[in-house]
């Protein structure tokens, strides 16, 4: 859907300026007088099956859970064997996840197994609300995302891009922060009618109530896209003439699209900081290996893409991958797995220390299992505090994660004496006290 007045009466009564989104991107753009970065959380939903993704294949507890499903370690299909392991036990990629195994080896992915939420809870949409708002068991409730407050923490004067959403609503990590323009599709981002309406619109409120400021700043907005969208495309016409080669091999899927429209605005250089991209589809109960391998393909073939799209801009952007809980040890009766506790989650970043596992693995023994399921052993707060100390020049993480100490794993590489320095002053003042 396109803007028209109506929605942008609807949108500045509430703060905020919405329209349809493509499938599964919310992107927030914000410039941080501090840093350049850009935060792209890349959220699978629906549990993703992190044993089915790095699979400990040549497990025999492994094998004997999972007797139809279980990734091999050799032969047709085999999954693809990692460097460098975890506490000693070897893991192998899924077999559809080719780009991702080549990501892993160029350095660019690193990856953290039995990662998630320190919950009890196996429902998707408690489990999603915790992770979002930045919270876990038995930690009270915090009325905002964990997006919200770290982009609250930066720059106070935002540009006219501060903020952009490109679905009908936010995802509840940006719970609290209005100020969104939705971009749906930056190929088709203006009001209806196109720039007749537009100068319409704007002549309409050209006053200075408030209203009329919002409707002024979403003209500019939307001006500035198409500027920017005519500025690549000219160069890209050029590039064609060129002889250069037709581009990134993007999929005809969802993600490929949201992933694509992302790395369009990215190359606008419009003061992007924060960009939220879901991919849902990941509740495999039934048919896990046909369903999983399908899924796993377009997430691996969309962020090759993506990475080789965004090329010029990879010491900039930082991809967290996760998602709101892994699944159970043992397949089901419908060769599917149901919901459980850890997964994994991965950094794909030109600043990544990858080509690496980190976190502790906590072993798929009997003993070892939470009810069943594989535990976690690492916050999954614990990763992303660490990029936004090292990368995002966070000032004020107990702000955006109150209840998590900083503990870094060393997955990304970065600066964060400053902060490192104001820990080891607390803990020696309080252990002076």
């Amino acid at each position: 859907m396109r803007l028209t007045r109506r929605n942008l009466l609807l949108g500045a009564t509430g703060g905020a300026f919405m329209a349809s989104a493509g499938p599964g991107l919310r992107v927030s753009m914000a410039a941080d007088s501090t840093s350049d970065e850009i935060l792209v959380v890349l959220f699978a939903r629906g549990g993703a099956d992190g044993l089915q993704l790095v699979a400990p294949a040549d497990v025999s507890s492994y094998q004997q859970a999972r007797p139809t499903i279980a990734v091999q370690p050799t032969g047709t299909n085999a999954g693809l064997a990692l460097a460098n392991g975890l506490d000693g036990v070897d893991f192998f990629l899924n077999p559809g996840a080719t780009e991702l195994n080549d990501l892993y080896g160029s350095g660019d992915l690193a990856l953290i197994h039995a990662a998630g939420v320190p919950t009890e809870n196996r429902s998707h949409f408690k489990s999603m609300d915790m992770m979002e708002r930045g919270l876990a068991d038995n930690e009270g409730s915090l009325t905002s995302g964990w997006l919200t407050r770290h982009v609250e923490t930066l720059a106070a004067d935002r540009p006219l891009l501060s903020t952009v959403s490109t679905a009908s609503n936010n995802p509840i990590s940006l719970l609290g922060y209005p100020q969104a323009v939705s971009i749906p599709d930056v190929q088709n981002f203006n009001v209806a009618g196109g720039d007749v309406n537009a100068n319409v619109i704007a002549a309409l409120n050209s006053g200075s109530s408030a209203y009329q400021q919002v409707a002024q700043q979403t003209i500019e907005s939307i001006n500035t896209v198409q500027d920017k969208l005519a500025e690549l495309e000219l160069n890209s016409n050029t590039d064609e003439d060129a002889g250069e080669s037709e581009g990134p091999a993007y999929t005809n899927g969802p993600l490929s699209g949201a992933l694509r429209n992302l790395a369009t605005l990215i190359k606008m250089d419009v003061g992007l900081d924060v960009a939220t991209v879901d991919h849902g589809g990941w509740d495999h109960h039934n048919n896990l290996v046909n369903e999983f391998g399908g899924q796993i393909s377009e997430l691996s073939q969309s962020l090759g893409a993506f990475w080789e799209d965004v090329a010029d801009y990879r010491d900039r952007i930082s991809v967290v991958f996760m998602t709101e809980f892994g699944r159970r040890l043992g397949e089901n009766a419908s060769n599917g797995t149901d919901h459980g506790s850890g997964s994994v989650m991965m950094v794909l970043s030109g600043n990544a220390n990858g080509g690496q596992m980190y976190g502790d693995w906590p072993g798929i023994a009997p003993s070892d299992l939470d009810n069943g399921d594989l535990a976690v052993s690492t916050d999954y707060r614990q990763v992303i505090a660490e990029i936004l100390a090292k990368r995002h020049n966070s000032p004020s993480l107990a702000t955006v994660f109150p209840t998590v100490p900083y503990s870094p794993l060393g997955v990304i590489n970065g600066d964060d004496s400053a902060l490192t320095s104001a820990v080891v002053a607390s803990n020696t003042s309080s252990s002076a006290s």
